[in-house]
């Protein structure tokens, strides 16, 4: 199916973070079925910050994974937007470390758009790549990375080429240090939702038509 069709067996693509994450990954429930999520302050990186990679350290792993189309409404509280809109589900696939790894494309590509949003709650520094296949493009957004870009629009990639490190802070839109992978259709591009991060109940029943599974993006 578009446009993992690119995405087949023999389709090389690199790990996210290179060689940098070892073992395992912890699983985070950030679903409003944790009551966990009702103490955190999306609007303080520090509190945040700490609860998340306390969590983290008692677990034992090195690094986690925040669930592709999870529902969060109880993390999404203090964004009354959003929970108006009825975007609770997680669009993307969340690779939780450190600030400052180092990120890496996972496929060859050409950069669409790097910027930084400066709202809290918002992706921070992100980086668009746009990837051909034999009829449309398709694209892969990473967020809340450091806005310091080493890349610019019109540059192309190779796959696991270097093209930005882990943000904190503004750089992160005070979200959690991360990072939000999400692939993106050319028809969500054109009906103007590359940066929606998250999507409504009703978009479920499209969402491979907007916004494919990340995880056959993912290595490590």
């Amino acid at each position: 199916m578009y446009p993992l069709n690119l995405l087949h067996h023999q389709q090389y693509i690199a790990p996210l973070f290179d060689t940098q994450l070892k073992g395992e990954p912890y699983l985070f429930d950030f679903s409003s079925q944790n009551p966990t999520t009702l103490e955190f302050d999306t609007r303080n990186f520090d509190q945040f910050q700490k609860i998340v990679f306390d969590e983290l350290e008692a677990s034992g792993h090195q690094w986690g994974i925040g669930k592709y189309l999870e529902e969060r409404s109880s993390v999404l509280r203090n964004y009354p937007q959003m929970i108006e809109e009825g975007r609770i589900y997680h669009a993307g696939l969340d690779v939780i470390v450190p600030e400052g790894l180092r990120l890496h494309a996972p496929i060859e590509g050409r950069v669409f758009h790097i910027g930084k949003e400066i709202e809290v709650g918002s992706y921070g520094g992100y980086v668009v790549l746009e990837h051909q296949t034999n009829s449309k493009p398709f694209y892969s957004l990473y967020g809340h990375l450091n806005s310091n870009h080493i890349i610019k629009e019109g540059d192309n990639i190779e796959a696991g080429q270097l093209i930005g490190k882990t943000g904190a802070y503004s750089d992160s839109g005070s979200w959690f240090t991360h990072t939000h992978l999400q692939i993106i259709t050319q028809k969500a591009y054109e009906d103007g939702r590359m940066f929606k991060g998250y999507v409504t109940s009703d978009d479920l029943r499209t969402i491979e038509m907007l916004f494919p599974s990340p995880y056959s993006m993912f290595r490590y």
